[in-house]
């Protein structure tokens, strides 16, 4: 009986490996994305900031120094990170009688807007792999009804902090993994855990400064001005102020003129041949410190409509609802941008079909956030319908994750690239998947859900045909 149950683990482990080898051949070794080149860069010179996460260029500097060169160490990491967690996944859904979900979780990663941007390296793909793999560590010992060990909990934790670290809003997406996985510390009622979540989620947020300026050495980029920037642009624009606190009127009715305000992203105001004098006059401290984050506050509380309105055409932008299927920056890079180091794999026959076919499906519903949070608000449903089990309370987890690190978009976003969302779609489907291998599970519910998400389907195809053209 033993031996039987130990070798029914080694299909998923084989196949898991073989994808591993597979993805890694494809793009090897490994297409960076710009934001990539410029850590690679700072992992070389040793002078880090913060512009981009600080603790990934760090990491990079110590594969340099092992003899590691290039984007091959980072892509090998953030492929052994995902399907190693894949893999243990599919190994306890086996375990717990449930083989078809087991192999459901490694189709998982073959999803087109996982796997086309799998193989770039990014700080993004670094975080959905450090989480996948947290995921079938928990997963492993959960599913069989066993606490973690010592030595799980510290892999786990490291994990965490690891994706944390990775973008300015994941803690939205760790915390409620960490506090569900812990159990929320003994506490029982609702108000009781949302406030634990609340203060986790401030404190966690007031350390990442120390942590990055400090423990990890980086300097300020001044990235803490483009929240700011972006929402003042947008509230004078849907206000219709004479000109965006800050800016004379001159340079305002040139900003207006070049289109510097657009609900998908901030970049015109950072790009030297478009908005970019403005941009710097906003942050520039010739004279103290600049009194933007004065004039964005009050901004907010005089014209509070407009900044809901700016708001919502951003979420709009990115979740991709009301937009043409071409929206841009969907589909991952093919090859990587000239860079001083030349690193990076070049464009291949296999990335740039891989590119263009995994667009051409990211125009369908499988490349639309909103329809992935219908699909998880849907999951999550039913789950609270669902007995209480261990594959139950795991993707009660992952699906909450989603909801909350999606809805911090309402307020912390600048940009609308679909890699933003890969950790709705990764834990949506895997939260898919193990509510399929739960028991008892309420079937009118299931019926019901499933159909919500055939509506949002058919309601994004419709919304996104009519979408007038994006301004960018």
């Amino acid at each position: 009986m033993r031996r039987a149950r130990v070798v029914g683990t080694w299909p998923p482990l084989i196949v898991a490996l073989l994808l591993l080898v597979a993805c890694a051949a494809l793009a090897w070794p490994g297409i960076a994305a710009y934001d990539a080149t410029t850590q690679f860069a700072q992992a070389i010179t040793g002078r880090y900031d913060d512009w981009h996460p600080p603790i990934m260029a760090r990491l990079w500097s110590l594969f340099l120094k092992a003899g590691a060169w290039g984007t091959a160490p980072m892509l090998l990491l953030q492929l052994v990170l995902l399907w190693s967690g894949l893999a243990m996944l599919a190994v306890a859904l086996r375990r717990a009688r449930a083989p078809i979900a087991g192999w459901c979780v490694l189709a998982v990663g073959l999803l087109p807007p996982v796997l086309d941007w799998m193989v770039v390296v990014d700080k993004d793909c670094q975080m959905i792999g450090a989480l996948a793999c947290a995921i079938g560590l928990v997963a492993l010992f959960r599913l069989a009804k066993r606490p973690l060990p010592w030595w799980a909990v510290i892999v786990v934790a490291v994990l965490l902090a690891y994706a944390m670290l990775l973008r300015a809003n994941s803690v939205f997406a760790v915390m409620p993994l960490a506090l569900m996985w812990g159990g929320w510390l003994g506490l029982r009622r609702w108000w009781a855990r949302i406030g634990l979540l609340l203060g986790a989620m401030l404190a966690v947020i007031g350390i990442s400064g120390p942590i990055n300026h400090g423990l990890l050495g980086a300097d300020r980029s001044g990235v803490q001005y483009t929240l700011p920037i972006f929402d003042l642009a947008g509230i004078s624009d849907r206000a219709h102020l004479a000109a965006m606190p800050g800016l004379s009127d001159a340079d305002w009715a040139k900003a207006e003129q070049l289109h510097c305000t657009t609900p998908f992203y901030w970049d015109p105001f950072a790009d030297p041949a478009r908005c970019g004098p403005m941009g710097n006059g906003l942050v520039s401290d010739d004279n103290g410190p600049p009194p933007l984050f004065h004039n964005w506050i009050a901004a907010i509380i005089a014209h509070p409509l407009a900044y809901a309105e700016h708001r919502a055409a951003h979420l709009n932008s990115t979740l991709r609802i009301v937009t043409p299927p071409d929206e841009h920056s969907a589909a991952a890079p093919f090859q990587t941008p000239e860079n001083l180091y030349n690193v990076g794999a070049k464009a291949s026959g296999a990335t740039v079909a891989l590119s263009r076919v995994a667009g051409a499906i990211e125009e369908t519903p499988i490349g639309v956030p909103a329809v992935w949070l219908v699909a998880t608000l849907a999951i999550g449903w039913v789950l609270l319908a669902t007995p209480r089990q261990p594959a139950r309370t795991l993707a009660l987890s992952l699906a909450v994750s989603a909801m909350l690190m999606t809805a911090s978009f309402a307020v912390v976003s600048i940009a609308s690239d679909l890699r933003y969302h890969l950790w709705l779609i990764l834990s949506t489907a895997l939260a898919a998947v193990l509510l399929g291998g739960c028991r008892r599970v309420p079937r009118g519910r299931l019926a019901i859900a499933a159909g919500a998400v055939v509506v949002a389907c058919v309601a994004s195809v419709l919304l996104r045909a009519g979408a007038p053209p994006m301004r960018y």
